[in-house]
């Protein structure tokens, strides 16, 4: 029996995932989730074998939740669940181990099929394509954003979206001092000189640094 775990901010997508899923033979429904704290609380008590997350969650990255699981619980397999093909998503789902990425147009069958075969223990994600998907955003200039950690997508995001330092604070849960620095250091790296240019800068690349 296939344990599987579902992260999806939407009830409705998670739950009707949950129901085919769930009338497959050899498949189980562990648990679902809708964050990384709820993510991780469901894949410590249950240890899924699948789990199959969304590229966006509400307030957080899917991507970010899936480094975490990969990294605190190697041996959960990853499907990243997304709405659209997504150079940014793609190379990042690669990069961070998943184990396929699946777009939620195609079929439940397609999905089923999906969960099977990497509990098996195939990688789906073609390198090849990754290759041409990362070419193509280092000739749009993203390869400076791509070299950001977790944190400071997280920030550069937030930035994007005019929360203060303390309130990054609060939100990514460091220190206030360690957000100023990491501000700082990110206007010098980005060559510029204020908080707002920053900003209008982040603004524009708001849906990709969700993707990465």
């Amino acid at each position: 029996m296939i344990r599987v775990a579902i992260c999806d901010d939407h009830v409705m997508v998670r739950e009707a995932l949950a129901s085919v899923i769930e009338h497959e033979d050899g498949v189980h429904i562990v648990g679902i989730a809708d964050s990384l704290a709820s993510t991780n609380a469901l894949i410590e008590t249950e240890v899924p074998e699948v789990l199959v997350m969304d590229v966006r969650l509400d307030g957080e990255s899917g991507l970010d939740v899936a480094r975490s699981v990969v990294a605190n619980y190697p041996d959960v397999k990853i499907v990243m669940l997304t709405s659209f093909n997504s150079d940014e998503a793609l190379v990042s789902a690669y990069e961070l181990g998943a184990s396929a990425f699946v777009l939620k147009s195609g079929s439940s069958d397609a999905l089923v099929q999906t969960i099977r075969d990497v509990a098996s223990g195939m990688r789906l994600i073609n390198p090849a394509e990754v290759r041409v998907a990362s070419e193509t955003l280092e000739k749009r200039g993203m390869g400076i954003l791509r070299k950001l950690d977790a944190n400071d997508r997280h920030i550069a995001r937030l930035i994007a979206l005019g929360y203060s330092d303390k309130q990054i604070a609060e939100t990514v849960y460091l220190g206030l001092q360690t957000v100023r620095n990491r501000v700082s250091r990110m206007l010098s790296r980005f060559n510029k000189d204020n908080r707002t240019q920053l900003a209008l800068f982040f603004s524009e690349y708001q849906s990709e640094l969700a993707e990465m």
